[in-house]
């Protein structure tokens, strides 16, 4: 497999994106290859400097323009045709490569994936989705790639996840809800009671109908339909209380380890719990964003995955190992053969 790196994305620098492909390359194979698109000198003097063992093939594209997280779409496609983030989807729009990722900037890195890698047929809009933290993993989308969707939009969305799900999660026939205000089939706008219906009519789709929000804690369903807008509050939502939980549970748990080992030595009784804490560790290790590594963009003609701008290494590592991932189950090749049928039917 060949990944596409966007070593200039994010927040955090190139030092951050090239010390997350150093992680993930120990777990590459052999045979693959990461292109890092970037600053040529600054890519090959850490190469050289730091990961002179780098234990894969890799490539250099070099690139003049950098995009920062506040630059808007229009602008950076007017001005920064010559960016990492331009040049890295150029490589995959050309097949020249099997996946890119990018920490970097979401929208920019919408509007260069439609304008270089373009969308499968029949694909109205594309979608963001994040794989939730916490009960079953649902996969939610759209996270913001489209904000403003028409009930055509949302009923796609459950076409195009409910084929990542059987692909990438191994899930036959995984169970569709629409985020609503409410579980009867009346409640929504009038937006979402269209799509509703869209989704219900179609017999392909194993549609459980309406969720609330209270069900992302639940078991209920293997996949979340919603609007970019609502979507991406969710995402930041979710981010904000993992955070929330993980400071307030060190600071409650930081004399923990301590008095474990004056508990065990003194109260053989006592000695459950060890897994409690280490359960603690556990579960906070899988609500992190550092394990997913970034969203895949679902619709469009190439495996593209977006992380978050504040990622690092360990982040940057996972999203290179899903990008590869997503790319070795052929989703984008099913994806189109559903599209065609769907084209086929509809004709």
């Amino acid at each position: 497999m060949r990944i596409v790196l966007d070593a200039m994305g994010g927040d955090v620098g190139i030092s951050v994106n090239m010390a997350g492909a150093y992680i993930a390359s120990k777990r590459l194979e052999k045979s693959d290859t990461i292109i890092f698109v970037g600053d040529k000198d600054k890519i090959y003097n850490l190469l050289k400097q730091k990961y002179e063992d780098f234990p894969i093939k890799y490539e250099i594209v070099g690139s003049e323009n950098d995009i920062s997280m506040d630059d808007s779409p229009t602008w950076a496609l007017l001005n920064r045709e010559d960016s990492s983030v331009s040049k890295g989807l150029d490589i995959i729009g050309k097949k020249e490569a099997d996946a890119f990722f990018s920490p970097g900037n979401t929208g920019v890195v919408l509007a260069f994936t439609l304008k270089k890698v373009g969308r499968i047929k029949g694909v109205i809009r594309p979608a963001l989705g994040f794989t939730f933290p916490i009960g079953k993993h649902p996969l939610i989308l759209d996270l913001g790639a489209t904000p403003d969707p028409k009930p055509e939009n949302l009923y796609q969305f459950a076409l195009i996840g409910k084929e990542y799900m059987k692909i990438m999660r191994n899930i036959k026939d995984p169970l569709v809800g629409l985020l609503s205000i409410g579980e009867e089939d009346s409640k929504g706008s009038v937006i979402y009671q269209k799509a509703f219906e869209l989704i219900q009519n179609d017999k392909s789709i194993n549609f459980y109908g309406n969720i609330e929000g209270g069900d992302f804690f639940t078991d209920k369903v293997d996949i979340i339909v919603t609007d970019g807008f609502t979507g991406n509050i969710i995402l930041k939502f979710a981010e904000g209380m993992i955070h929330w939980v993980k400071d307030n549970l060190k600071n409650s748990l930081r004399p923990f380890p301590l008095a474990l080992t004056g508990l065990i030595l003194s109260s053989p009784g006592i000695l459950g719990l060890p897994f409690f804490y280490f359960s603690i560790k556990k579960f906070l290790r899988k609500a992190s964003y550092d394990e997913y590594g970034g969203a895949p963009l679902l619709g469009v003609n190439g495996v593209v995955l977006i992380g978050h701008g504040k990622s690092n290494p360990k982040a940057v590592a996972s999203g290179i190992l899903n990008a590869k991932y997503i790319a070795s189950g052929k989703l984008v090749e099913n994806l189109k053969e559903v599209f065609e049928r769907s084209n086929s039917e509809e004709d």
